[in-house]
């Protein structure tokens, strides 16, 4: 199986994941156990890049099974994607060929300018490749780094200052609901460019590419046809003191690439024939000759197919490689993604009741199901650091909390009390900023979902970003409302789980992941 990731396949990936959200963590357990111990063997659970291809495996086995009949939104991104290429390619023809034709609709009376046609055509096209060049130098020597390119960093610019303005006016008409899903709208995007910006970037280079080369063709054949159906004449006029000796030079020195080949008076017009065609204003081209005033056009052609074509295909190349090379080396690390790999990996557990006890969550001790002994090989163990608000934890049952996220495949390591008062937070921030998390599976937070998240609690969330790293998993469980036997409740209202979510998303971590710590169903 082909371990490489494009954008189709990350498309379905997070159409599976939102489909997740539906179903209940044992269900999804004992699903994605079932496709590891299925599809993947112990010398593959024991490769180096098992992960990546875990989650290949898991993709493959969710398109195989699928029980719907319409098309999945990557194979219809794949197919919106091959008809925008169509038709650029087709438009970058017809706008290249009319350019060309307009460009060289000579009347007979005023010769075509070279000079109009080098900066319309060759200049702007060298510009945009050398900003390309530039930034690509620039992330190579750890330098701060310019857009993409200019259509990139305008679309870019153009969609941030959009979000900025809606979230603002947003925040102004929208009702309290409308407001938090525009918000959490916003993080999810946010959080999807951080994560999957380049991988989407690459195929969308590409486009442009092969839409530019299509563009020099069209402007290629529409510049030979004229040439050879018209009887163009071309010259060169300018207000500013340049001679015809240093018209020359430059010219000299553009010709460079094909001067080996095609030297002076072929691939490039001599001094006298730039002389020659120089045009005066007040003269007219009365007193120039022809054999002067048709010289340019091979050196125009060579400029576009060097300058044009040959640059475009250039980056085109570059592009595919560079997309082969993300593509090969990307792998899927998001929340959703950990969560997969961490149920494929643990073996399902399964609840009994202690004979003669209570009916509740607290009071159910959690076995593992009877594993094979070949199986045996997949255990997985996650350490973590558990935080725990103040006001609920001495109340919590730290065994019986244990066993439910054991269930997930954590091993919680290190338990912490926060929410006490602002001094023990800090230093509890501090103590994180020295830890070494290099064999850590992130820090879990225990809260209650029936408490909205207020502002100071998405601030600490932030500023406990800062302290860990970036991609260290932060990981929110959520239990119900505390009763008198237990505070480790289900949510018995899916609101609150849902208000709580799109709150967090709009932080936009990419590394921040929620959700309820019980379902309802396993109580």
């Amino acid at each position: 199986m082909n371990s490489n990731w494009n954008y189709h396949d990350i498309i379905d990936l997070e159409y599976f994941f939102q489909q997740d959200t539906d179903c209940s963590t044992s269900e999804l357990h004992e699903r994605d156990r079932n496709i590891y111990l299925e599809h993947i063997s112990a010398a593959d659970a024991k490769s180096p890049h098992s992960t990546t291809s875990f989650l290949k495996v898991w993709l493959q086995d969710r398109k195989d099974n699928r029980t719907e009949d319409d098309p999945l939104p990557g194979t219809i991104a794949r197919e919106a994607y091959n008809l925008l290429r169509l038709a650029l390619i087709v438009t970058g023809l017809v706008t290249g060929s009319t350019a060309g034709m307009l460009f060289f609709s000579y009347t007979g009376s005023t010769p075509v300018n070279v000079l109009h046609f080098l900066a319309l055509f060759v200049v702007t096209q060298v510009a945009l490749t050398l900003i390309l060049f530039l930034r690509g130098g620039l992330i190579t020597l750890g330098l701060r780094s310019i857009p993409h390119s200019l259509t990139t960093s305008i679309l870019s610019s153009l969609f941030t200052r959009t979000a900025r303005y809606l979230q603002r006016e947003g925040n102004k008409q929208l009702s309290a609901k409308r407001r938090l899903t525009l918000q959490a709208n916003l993080g999810r995007f946010s959080v999807g460019r951080a994560r999957y910006g380049e991988l989407f970037f690459w195929p969308i280079f590409l486009l442009i590419q092969l839409g530019s080369i299509f563009f020099n063709l069209g402007l290629l054949s529409s510049t030979f046809f004229k040439v050879s159906v018209s009887d163009l004449a071309f010259g060169w006029q300018s207000t500013l003191q340049l001679t015809s000796q240093k018209l020359h030079s430059i010219v000299g020195y553009i010709a460079l690439p094909w001067s080996w080949l095609f030297g002076e008076g072929a691939g490039y017009p001599s001094l006298e024939e730039v002389e020659g065609s120089r045009i005066i204003l007040k003269e007219g081209i009365s007193n120039l000759f022809t054999p002067d005033l048709v010289s340019w056009w091979p050196f125009l052609l060579l400029c576009v197919v060097f300058y044009g074509l040959f640059f475009r295909c250039a980056l085109y190349l570059f592009g595919k490689y560079r997309a082969y090379r993300v593509s090969s080396a990307f792998q899927p690390d998001s929340p959703s993604a950990r969560q997969v790999i961490r149920r494929m990996q643990t073996p399902v557990l399964t609840t009994q009741a202690i004979p003669d006890a209570v009916e509740t969550k607290a009071s159910k001790e959690i076995q593992p199901a009877d594993t094979p002994a070949e199986e045996l090989y997949t255990i997985q163990t996650n350490p973590i650091h558990l935080l725990i608000p103040d006001e609920i934890h001495d109340s919590c049952d730290m065994h019986q909390l244990s066993i439910l996220l054991a269930r997930e495949g954590f091993d919680v390591t290190c338990t912490h009390r926060f929410m006490v008062d602002y001094e023990s937070d800090q230093k509890l921030l501090a103590a994180f900023n020295t830890e070494d998390w290099s064999n850590s599976a992130g820090i879990i937070i225990l809260m209650e979902a029936w408490m909205p998240p207020l502002v100071s609690f998405q601030s600490y969330l932030k500023e406990l970003r800062k302290q860990v790293g970036s991609s260290l998993s932060i990981i929110l469980r959520l239990v119900g409302k505390p009763t008198a036997i237990t505070t480790l409740t289900p949510i018995q209202d899916e609101t609150l789980l849902q208000v709580w979510r799109q709150k967090i998303e709009s932080i936009g971590d990419p590394y921040l992941e929620i959700s309820a710590l019980i379902d309802e169903e396993n109580v």
